[in-house]
């Protein structure tokens, strides 16, 4: 799959920057089969990259004889979960040929379950300007990695934690040092608690734009308080999977976050109508104020919300572009159509089937 490739080398934009600007590079149009819809037969060049990135760990020396662009394509379709420890250095020299080791501000290392905090620490003492870092699913990534990330990259505005099992609430206070950070995502990091999830609320929070802690299994809703409280800029939040989570931590979130633009909600499971009378008020402020309002609301899940609690708030719904609803069960066709009608801009819309009525 097209995420598992590696995707160490720069993003394409700061590519486009380093290699001249404007200037067009073969390498970025699409493939045959691409173009084709998936149809077209393979081109030779992709044969052969594909041949390299599977066997590139027996033969790690050809790349000192290809040119830029053939190694950038042989690593972005080298498979991240055959990486280990080893590998990393290769992969940073390597980028190196194209940009100083001063000017990488995006690496990802997604998915790379062999890398080790070791191993991943190599990149921390070579590329001090880092601002956005992907370590998702990176299982064997645990707090001494977050060490060393927050002494030497302490410009880091993106991290992705996602699935990062290893880390506990010690690598949270890491983080909680990072005073420039906006985006942190600890989902799945079940080892992480209440002490983790707060030390980062209250050491980054108020530069924290975008925070995701779904299905961090440990935290209660108290921190979800502490959330409202420290991290006031919001944009984004996602509590999906809190089984604690009341409709009073959802009123705090509202009343505090009024830049809130996509709110997640998902298997909240004790959520009630209640939660949706803030939500409505935030909007509602939103509005009023001109301030950029909810695009995106996830409730699918929460079984206890009623028919008419959704119809009530759905007036002040005119600038969703997602809602999911999947799971509530006492939805009928009546909230279905008010969506129709009060939100003209939906892309995304996750209904319950409704059984017909009976003849």
């Amino acid at each position: 799959m097209g995420d598992d490739r590696i995707e160490i080398s720069l993003l394409r934009r700061n590519l486009d920057h380093y290699a001249g600007k404007g200037v067009a590079r073969p390498w970025t149009a699409k493939p045959q089969r691409e173009a084709a819809g998936g149809r077209g037969p393979a081109s030779l060049l992709e044969l052969c990259t594909d041949a390299i990135a599977q066997h590139l760990h027996a033969m790690p020396h050809v790349l000192d004889v290809l040119p830029h662009h053939i190694m950038k394509e042989v690593l972005d379709r080298r498979k991240n979960e055959k990486m280990t420890d080893s590998d990393v250095p290769l992969l940073l020299s390597t980028t190196f040929e194209v940009v100083s080791p001063d000017d990488v501000d995006f690496l990802s290392f997604k998915n790379c379950h062999k890398v080790t905090s070791d191993g991943i620490k190599v990149v921390f003492d070579n590329c001090p300007a880092l601002t956005s870092l992907d370590l998702s699913f990176c299982e064997l990534i645990g707090d001494d990695a977050l060490k060393g990330l927050a002494e030497r990259c302490p410009s880091l505005r993106g991290l992705d934690l996602t699935g990062c099992r290893a880390i506990t609430d010690e690598g949270c206070t890491h983080l909680a040092r990072l005073k420039r950070l906006e985006s942190l995502r600890l989902e799945l990091c079940n080892k992480v608690t209440d002490l983790g999830v707060q030390a980062v609320a209250r050491g980054a929070g108020p530069s924290l734009t975008e925070l995701n802690v779904g299905d961090v299994r440990q935290m209660t809703n108290i921190s979800v308080q502490i959330i409202a409280d420290h991290c006031t800029n919001l944009t984004s939040l996602s509590i999906a999977g809190n089984m604690q989570a009341m409709d009073m931590d959802v009123a705090d979130v509202c009343k505090k976050c009024l830049g809130m633009q996509s709110l997640n909600l998902r298997a909240c499971r004790r959520l009630t109508d209640g939660c949706l009378k803030p939500i409505a008020a935030m909007l509602r402020g939103q509005h009023r104020r001109n301030i950029p309002p909810l695009r995106a609301l996830d409730l699918g899940g929460c079984g206890r919300l009623t028919d008419d609690a959704v119809c009530n708030m759905l007036p002040l719904c005119s600038s969703l572009t997602l809602l999911d609803l999947r799971g509530c069960k006492n939805l009928t066709s009546r909230s279905r159509d008010l969506i129709t009608k009060y939100c003209p801009d939906m892309r995304e819309l996750t209904f319950p089937k409704i059984d017909p009525d009976p003849a």
